[in-house]
């Protein structure tokens, strides 16, 4: 029953970790000051087949997991498949509630993107803490770096620079905050990561 009680806990934590970072999306995209290069491609993809952000993000996530399961030899924790799942049906969600905030002040703008870093960052920290599975990116980012035996960093800022391609050739927009992303989220986590266990 203790054994139970424990997963039931583990996984709220992780669905509240992937809620978090659903939101910190949601204000990336309502900042108007770019995206994260991943969320790009998602506007990308989402833009060209016609379905919603959250089903974009979904659909990539899901690729991702499906072809490093039938390809590689990469196992995966629940929390992988978690995250692949509900990142889009949360963010739909917020979007569906909210809609959209935009705004032309850049006070709020700049404010949107900060929150959405913090919201990020909280976000990854908290799914990571109960050590259930990383992310689908962090998935194919660490079979990368496995194969290649480049640094993490060289890895994530070549997928990043991968990411943000595919979705600016699909008629994605590409801002500022695309690159304060890239340089800002991965300290913010850590950072984050460091608050949890202390």
């Amino acid at each position: 029953m203790e054994k139970v009680h424990q997963i039931i806990k583990r996984t709220a934590v992780v669905l509240f970790g992937i809620f978090l970072i659903s939101s910190g999306l949601y204000f990336f995209l309502n900042s108007g000051l770019g995206l994260t290069p991943f969320t790009v491609m998602a506007e990308g993809i989402s833009n060209t087949l016609g379905i919603s952000f959250g089903q974009a993000t979904t659909l990539i996530n899901i690729s991702i997991i499906l072809g490093l399961f039938i390809l590689t030899d990469s196992k995966f924790g629940p929390g992988t498949v978690l995250n692949a799942v509900f990142l889009g049906i949360f963010l739909d969600l917020i979007i569906w509630i909210f809609g959209s905030i935009t705004t032309d002040l850049i006070f709020f703008q700049v404010l949107m993107l900060a929150t959405a870093i913090l919201l990020i960052g909280a976000g990854i920290a908290t799914y990571i803490s109960v050590d259930m599975g990383e992310g689908p990116i962090e998935a194919l980012m660490i079979y990368i770096r496995r194969k290649t035996n480049f640094s993490l960093r060289s890895v994530r800022m070549s997928l990043d620079f991968s990411f943000g391609l595919i979705g600016f050739s699909m008629g994605a927009t590409l801002g500022i905050g695309t690159i304060i992303a890239a340089a800002t989220i991965g300290p913010v986590t850590q950072r984050m990561a460091r608050l949890i266990k202390s």
